[in-house]
């Protein structure tokens, strides 16, 4: 009968629904930890702590393996907390090398989607941008011009990535908030240059 059937089908799964849902649990708390340490990452990095950032960091990527080994026996839970994971991840690895000089950690290295790395590499412009006003506030001005001109070179890199839209999902968004950061920071870079050579005369 119809309701036989059902009754084995749903008894023969339900083990692995409730493994699913458990998952999911463990997943999302994993995930909030690599959010929390790459965030860490980034504001130890602009602290200029290098070891504590490295540290953080190799925090950051320690979880991110559990989560990998969650999302390859449950691909369909790869979604919310853990794409944000995965892209604050990105976003402290771009920052490390940055500041420190450090080789860049890849997507192919991490284990990530590209997808998820790109819109990282997006997000670190505004940390740039907290590093260029910072240098212009210590009255470094060459410093500041340096790094608004590889905030650029990144933004000419992405923007070329916006179309189609579906190439990298959310970039969009992402690229004009980057284009704001921009002008933003060459306006600060101006004025510091226009008030630099007032105070010479």
């Amino acid at each position: 009968m119809l309701t036989e059937e059902i009754e084995r089908y749903v008894t023969s799964i339900e083990s692995k629904l409730l493994s699913r849902f458990e998952s999911r649990e463990r997943l999302l708390q994993i995930s909030r930890e690599v959010i929390r340490y790459s965030g860490e990452t980034i504001s130890l990095s602009h602290r200029g702590k290098r070891e504590e950032a490295l540290d953080r960091y190799s925090k950051a990527k320690t979880k991110l393996e559990e989560i990998k080994g969650i999302v390859s026996n449950f691909p369909e839970l790869l979604f919310g907390d853990v794409g944000v994971a995965f892209q604050e991840i990105s976003e402290a690895s771009v920052v490390l090398s940055f500041y420190f000089g450090t080789s860049l950690t890849l997507p192919k290295d991490l284990g990530i989607p590209d997808v998820y790395y790109i819109t990282g590499i997006a997000d670190a412009i505004g940390e740039m941008r907290r590093a260029a006003l910072e240098s212009l506030r210590r009255g470094e001005k060459e410093k500041g011009k340096e790094i608004l001109a590889v905030m650029e070179n990144i933004y000419d890199m992405l923007w070329k990535l916006e179309y189609p839209k579906s190439l990298v999902p959310g970039l969009r968004q992402k690229v004009d908030a980057m284009r704001k950061v921009l002008e933003d920071t060459r306006h600060d870079v101006f004025l510091a240059e226009v008030v630099g050579k007032i105070n010479e005369d």
